[in-house]
């Protein structure tokens, strides 16, 4: 069922003139100077002239000044000027729904978004019988981007789509406007959702909408595919206004298209295990794009096995004539390019530099690092247990150095949150888990307490339930799968049954054959390659040699550096945008890292199942 949402039926309010400035946007240019002072001279003026004039005019002349101020990020002035406004019941129904509709766009850019949305609702409507194209276009428009500050993206959607009938009588900049903003909210809708605003959606141009989005969704992985699909979206849907008003990010994909590798170097350490599950997944992923287009790029496979330095694997890849390089996958050689001032071809590495290596150093700005970085693995955890409120943790942890400087990076990050870690405890290959489990929840101390009470009284018949410690919200844990299997029926035996438990992805190896209902209850993030139907992976596993684990999420990624490597000049053409990946939806940060978001899964009856809005 669709969330509640505002009325944008036909009657908002008049005043045109005012929205003539109501979208502008702080200026970045080297004249922003001069634009900050043309717009305070605006202010001025706009004030000056309200002070002369009659109350009704004045009141229009101040929400002039006070959409400027706006835009121009001067929240504290605006707001003295919207309390010098006369009462709501002096203006006339145009200028009453209009100041409404500032207080709400003041709000929102305050950032009280639950006021902003009340004021909305609030609209008074029902005086204005034909109220201006561009007024409602503008009320949609901040109904959208108060949804979405909310976190509520369907009703945001829902807003948007209701308006999209007026693009066609709005001028361009507004209807550019509300076809990107309408855009970008149906993109960062789940499929389900994009199925359940379907679903309920009566109207052409919602309808038109949807599908639009939904055949760009089945042609993500292939900008080809993608372009076809729009060409056909608009041979179909002819009188849709977005045929003529494309979203920017769609006209983006002919620039992104030009701009595609021709021929990619993937430079790989072939005789390593990690580098053929790599090149196994690289190239499924460039034969399933071969398969929609013949215009698919060379592909030179470069063995970097015994490269000791990153110069010598780049020499072959540049006499080769490659213009994108995927590689290499060595965290030696990917800190050694990370610390030159610039490479001779833009370069999709397959790690990330170690930042003590390049402590006073930005990356070169052609260097993009991809990698299955736990850090992603373990904030994502960190954002669950905040969500639920969660304040102490406990950890449990194998012995190894590697799993050392995971425990200390969960611990680091967790207090940065306010959260504190207290009590910890690690495990060694053949651990007894009882007595890691007692040393967790102090079940031991609470022994050696009814030992002592025991010896102390001349009674030996003394009955005693051991007590867990009970300053614990939830379990941090990094184990494979057969350590999780023992660990967590015997944290349930010693009384942690209630306590959530949350793991990293290798909990869980992708073995269809393994009974995993030992780990029903625990909740940990992996790729969607790992756990959702895909015909990829089913064509994968058919021909190539059977993998689990560390093993297929390598795979996965192989898969991810072609789709990336294909549409890399769109990321980073847009910093908003994502890649719904087999690895996770991937982003692109400023710093030039492929940053992953995995889905959230909890065990039940022995399966992994997505979370609720994950």
């Amino acid at each position: 069922m669709l969330r509640k949402t505002i009325d944008l039926r036909p009657a908002l309010f008049a005043c045109a003139v005012l929205l003539l400035i109501g979208c502008q946007s702080t200026s970045t240019s080297p004249n922003a100077t001069l634009a900050d002072e043309a717009t305070a001279a605006s202010v001025d003026a706009l004030l000056s002239a309200a002070a002369a004039a009659d109350l009704t005019t004045a009141a229009g002349y101040r929400l002039q000044a006070i959409d400027l101020l706006i835009a121009a990020n001067d929240l504290e002035r605006a707001t003295e000027q919207l309390q010098a406004l006369p009462e709501a019941l002096l203006l006339p129904p145009e200028l009453r729904a209009l100041a409404q509709l500032t207080r709400a766009a003041l709000a929102n850019e305050n950032g009280d978004f639950t006021r902003a949305r009340s004021l909305l609702q609030e609209l008074d409507l029902s005086a204005q019988e034909t109220p201006p194209i561009d007024t409602m276009i503008k009320a949609a428009l901040l109904a959208g981007d108060v949804y979405r500050n909310l976190g509520d993206p369907t009703s945001a959607a829902t807003a948007l789509l209701s308006s999209s009938v007026k693009m066609e009588s709005a001028s361009p900049q507004q209807a550019r406007q509300l076809s990107d903003a309408t855009w970008l909210t149906l993109d960062s809708l789940s499929i389900a959702e994009i199925d359940e605003l379907a679903n309920a959606s009566a109207s052409y141009y919602a309808r038109g909408w949807l599908e639009l989005n939904r055949a760009i969704r089945r042609e993500e992985f292939s900008l080809r595919g993608q372009l076809d699909a729009i060409a056909r979206w608009q041979g179909v849907w002819t009188q849709h206004a977005a045929a003529s008003f494309l979203p920017s990010a769609l006209l983006g994909l002919n620039a992104a298209w030009d701009r595609r590798p021709r021929h990619i170097g993937l430079i790989l350490p072939l005789q390593q295990a990690a580098g053929r599950a790599l090149q196994e997944g690289f190239i499924a992923a460039y034969y399933q794009s071969l398969a929609i287009s013949r215009e698919v790029p060379r592909i030179s496979v470069i063995d970097s096995s015994e490269a000791s330095t990153a110069a010598s694997v780049y020499e072959e890849a540049l006499r080769l004539g490659v213009d994108l390089v995927v590689g290499p996958l060595s965290k030696t050689l990917v800190n050694e390019i990370a610390a030159l001032p610039q490479l001779p071809t833009l370069t999709l590495a397959l790690n990330y530099a170690d930042r003590e290596v390049v402590p006073t150093t930005q990356p070169p700005v052609d260097l993009i690092q991809f990698g299955l970085a736990p850090e992603d693995e373990i904030d994502q955890i960190i954002e669950l247990a905040e969500e639920r409120g969660f304040k102490r943790a406990a950890v449990v942890t194998p012995v190894d150095e590697n799993y050392t400087r995971l425990r200390a990076t969960f611990q680091t990050r967790w207090e940065e949150t306010g959260g504190s870690v207290v009590t910890r405890s690690v495990f060694g290959p053949e651990e007894d888990f009882s007595s890691v489990v007692k040393n967790l929840l102090a079940i031991d101390a609470s022994e050696d307490r009814a030992r002592r009470l025991r010896a102390a009284l001349p009674r030996n018949n003394i009955e005693f339930t051991p007590q867990r410690r009970g300053d614990i919200d939830f379990i941090f844990l990094i184990a494979n799968p057969r350590q999780g299997r023992q660990l967590v029926p015997t944290l349930a035996f010693y009384y942690a049954q209630d306590l959530p438990l949350l793991a990293l992805p290798s909990i869980y190896d992708g073995d269809p054959t393994a009974s995993t209902r030992d780990l029903d209850g625990l909740v940990f993030g992996d790729a969607p390659w790992m756990i959702m139907p895909s015909e990829l992976r089913e064509l994968a596993d058919e021909h190539l040699t059977a993998a689990l684990g560390s093993s297929q999420r390598l795979r996965a990624m192989g898969v991810d550096s072609f789709y990336l490597a294909m549409q890399l000049a769109q990321l980073q053409d847009n910093p908003l945008r994502s890649l719904r990946g087999v690895t996770g939806e991937l982003s692109l940060t400023s710093e030039g890292k492929i940053k992953r978001k995995l889905v959230m899964l909890r065990f039940e009856n022995g399966v992994p199942e997505p979370l609720p809005g994950s």
